[in-house]
């Protein structure tokens, strides 16, 4: 047979050194086309592409075939633990090899970014971004980590909020929240409430540190008590000087 002909096989192929078994039909462009689901009993190694060329294909993991990445038709992709019972989530765990974490080292990250964007330089940067940043160097009772959130405006993205390991939030810029949304402790949900207007209401008599307030202007309208009640008085300060 030369190299130029084309091979057909309809019948099954036995490589006794391999103890493998091939069903269907192959060319000799390397094609294989098999009739069959083909099983293989150890390792597959592939030097290029895999492709799964039909919507909604999907590959399984484990024994049971409990863990599935299922393809969306132009969505995306679909990671699913298929068993039913109670207290079976989902875990996807992004772990680095690094055998030495120092400050600063990123954990793991999710990045957003728009590469095939037509108008280049700025926008096929990344735009947004998760990162696990380890805040110290990690050890046998350490591995404090921060959460790192970052977007951009006109630049690889960068850190604007950040949750560090001991729960402290800090914010880049403003904090903004709804018409008459509330700001609370765990023991008084809705401590403050901000209106649509800007004013504030205090669900307990405001405590302010000595020194601590610098007011320009104050307009009080009326008689107001402030601390105890004072005959005759309208605003009373309680401070010398």
């Amino acid at each position: 047979i030369n190299a130029t002909d084309e091979i057909e096989l309809n019948a099954t192929l036995v490589d006794i050194n391999a103890n493998v078994e091939i069903s269907g039909t192959a060319t000799t462009t390397g094609v294989h086309t098999f009739t069959a689901t083909p099983v293989f009993s150890s390792d597959i190694t592939v030097t290029d592409d895999i492709n799964l060329i039909s919507d909604s294909a999907q590959m399984t993991f484990g024994a049971n075939n409990e863990i599935t990445l299922t393809h969306v038709h132009d969505s995306g992709l679909a990671l699913k633990h298929t068993a039913t019972a109670d207290d079976k989530p989902i875990t996807l765990v992004l772990q680095t090899g690094e055998t030495d974490m120092a400050q600063d080292d990123v954990i793991g990250a999710i990045n957003f970014q728009a590469p095939d964007e037509g108008t280049g330089t700025d926008a096929i940067l990344v735009a947004a971004g998760i990162e696990a940043v380890a805040e110290g160097d990690f050890s046998s009772s350490n591995n404090a980590t921060k959460l790192s959130f970052k977007t951009a405006v006109s630049e690889a993205a960068s850190e604007k909020m950040s949750l560090s390991s001991a729960g402290l939030l800090t914010i880049a810029d403003d904090l903004v929240i709804k018409d008459g949304g509330t700001i609370g402790v765990a023991s008084d949900a809705d401590s403050i409430t901000i209106a649509s207007n800007g004013a504030v209401t205090f669900s307990q008599t405001p405590v302010f540190p000595d020194g601590s307030i610098a007011v320009a202007d104050l307009d009080i309208d009326g008689a107001t008590d402030i601390g105890a009640a004072v005959v005759d008085a309208d605003l009373f300060i309680v401070d010398d000087g």
